[in-house]
């Protein structure tokens, strides 16, 4: 089909009436610059299949709250993807269709065979063979809950999506297909597509959209056009619609995956992970360990004082453990004596590790203000990237202090990311760290926790510290969902009428509570708690601060 025509149908089915002379008035409104062949074509496929009540190209998807009792595949979930889906086949009569069958698929399979043909023939980037996992998984699982009683085959039998252009494009023979086109590609020296569209479809599994706000806040419904390559990374957005070619020139530029889902989806967007209880989701290559083998850092890295910290630094979904050096040297510049520091990674994929030394590099610690004897790093991704980013507490510098700041200093390092060289992608490297907020509590006072507060899969760190007047305060370090510097703002402060709190009896743990109803709209929401362990005014409490809203906290 000829790619404005694709276009014009990308992202959602076109509303059709029932009758057959309003059917052409709408095609003749809405393609009427298209040739008179393709308008026939455009006919044909709305005749295929009534589309389900769904966005148009660029229109407002329903939310989640609006799915119907009425089901086609008898599937509620929005956390945990469905096992098979109904798929109307046509029935091609020469150069024109007729209705066909229903069929029902593995929703795996289906998947499969979707980015096969959405995102081929040679797309192999991690980024973006993630992405079109998740979105062409999202869009499928979305119909699949909001069913339309008008989608039935030739035999009367209802299907949850078509397969032709107006939804996804889908082939039973696309497996088949990229399998033979894998054998040429390593015949030329090029890697195999379908083992790494088949690790991307594994590793986002247990992954939902979510949007937070808004009219269509809720479950996602995620559309998805060709796009322009040569028009750059940043040339479209609808807040509705991936554009795959722009989408592969960030890649290109270096975006993760997540990066790219929020630059196309908007910031309001959650990637929603539910609890291993919660899906029957698994990696593709997951261990119960996967670094339960014996490995080693490579000569030069075991000099110097050691921090381990496991996550995802480059953000492919692949598990990481980075290995954090902090070591005395002399500054090559100034001959003087400084502590430096650096981070390097190692990554298991399948039976391989492979190790980058790349991820961080300070000269002098102390040049940030960083006095490296007493400080302390955790991970987190706090700009919503998908790659780790380092939360560092210290004493605040005396400079600061006599302007006004606290004598506890909290910094931040974020992942940044990085041009391809030599025609290869380079993984997101930590910037210089920056001082984004102080507290006036001791250091050895000050406990910092990460609780993703709206499940939304951007971090936010809980800092824990007591107040001037005794109390126990949750401040919040959290960035921007229009990007930026991170700050430090008050959450919730405990009520006076508790009593004193009892510096360093406090321990707090996350609480993820999954997609909720919202008082205010009735509309589903992802929601967290903070669950703290604490002693005020001598008795024990338990307290869950509320990640919904400040000053909101429940005793339990």
């Amino acid at each position: 089909m000829p790619i404005f025509m694709r276009e014009a149908y990308r992202g959602g089915p076109q509303f059709v009436p029932a009758s057959m002379i309003l059917r052409m008035t709408y095609v003749y409104h809405a393609l009427g610059r298209f040739p008179p062949r393709a308008l026939m074509m455009a006919l044909v496929l709305s005749l295929l299949a009534i589309p389900a009540v769904g966005p148009a190209a660029g229109k407002d998807a329903p939310s989640a709250s609006a799915a119907a009792s009425y089901e086609c595949t008898p599937w509620t979930s929005l956390t945990r993807p469905p096992e098979s889906i109904w798929v109307h086949i046509p029935i091609k009569k020469g150069r024109r269709y007729k209705m066909g069958e229903r069929v029902q698929v593995d929703f795996k399979t289906y998947v499969e065979r979707v980015v096969i043909d959405e995102w081929g023939p040679n797309e192999t980037h991690r980024a973006q063979l993630l992405a079109a996992a998740q979105i062409v998984k999202q869009y499928a699982w979305w119909y699949i809950t909001h069913p339309n009683k008008k989608l039935k085959d030739k035999n009367g039998d209802c299907f949850d999506i078509g397969s032709t252009v107006t939804f996804q494009l889908y082939k039973e023979n696309a497996t088949a297909r990229q399998e033979a086109s894998d054998a040429a590609r390593i015949k030329k020296g090029l890697p195999a597509r379908l083992p790494l569209i088949r690790s991307a479809i594994e590793a986002i599994w247990p992954l939902s959209i979510w949007r937070t706000a808004g009219g269509r806040k809720g479950f996602a419904h995620t559309g998805y056009r060709g796009g322009a390559y040569r028009k750059g990374c940043d040339k479209y957005y609808t807040g509705f619609h991936l554009f795959q070619q722009n989408a592969r020139r960030c890649a290109r530029d270096g975006e993760t995956f997540e990066a790219l889902i929020r630059r196309f989806y908007g910031p309001n967007v959650a990637l929603y992970q539910p609890l291993p209880g919660e899906s029957d989701a698994t990696l593709v290559d997951y261990v119960g360990d996967p670094f339960a083998e014996p490995w080693s850092l490579p000569a030069g890295w075991s000099d110097g004082t050691l921090t381990e910290f496991r996550g995802d630094f480059d953000g492919d979904l692949f598990p990481e453990i980075a290995t954090l050096r902090v070591w005395n040297t002399t500054d090559p510049a100034t001959g003087l004596p400084v502590t430096s520091a650096a981070m390097g990674s190692i990554e298991r994929r399948g039976d391989e590790y492979a190790w980058r030394d790349d991820i961080w590099s300070v000269t002098d610690l102390a040049a940030a203000g960083i006095d490296a004897t007493r400080m302390e790093i955790l991970s987190a991704d706090v700009n919503g990237d998908g790659s780790d980013d380092l939360v560092i507490k210290a004493p605040t510098p005396a400079a600061n202090v006599a302007a006004g700041g606290g004598q506890s200093g909290i910094w931040v390092a974020l992942s940044e990311k990085r041009r391809w060289v030599a025609k290869r992608i380079q993984p997101p490297a930590l910037g210089a760290p920056q001082l984004v907020g102080t507290s006036s509590a001791a250091l050895d006072q000050v406990q910092l926790t990460v609780w993703d507060r709206n499940a939304d899969d951007r971090d936010e760190v809980a800092l824990l510290a007591p107040t001037v007047d005794g109390r126990l305060e949750v401040s919040l370090l959290a960035t921007p969902r229009t990007g930026g510097t991170p700050a430090l703002s008050s959450w919730w402060i405990s009520d006076a009428l508790l009593g004193t709190y009892s510096v360093g009896s406090a321990s707090a743990s996350p609480e993820p509570l999954g997609p909720q109803r919202d008082p205010a709209d009735g509309r589903r929401a992802l929601r967290s708690n903070l669950v703290i362990e604490v002693t005020l005014g001598g008795a024990q409490r338990t307290i869950a601060v509320s990640g919904a809203a400040p000053n909101a906290a429940q005793a339990r």
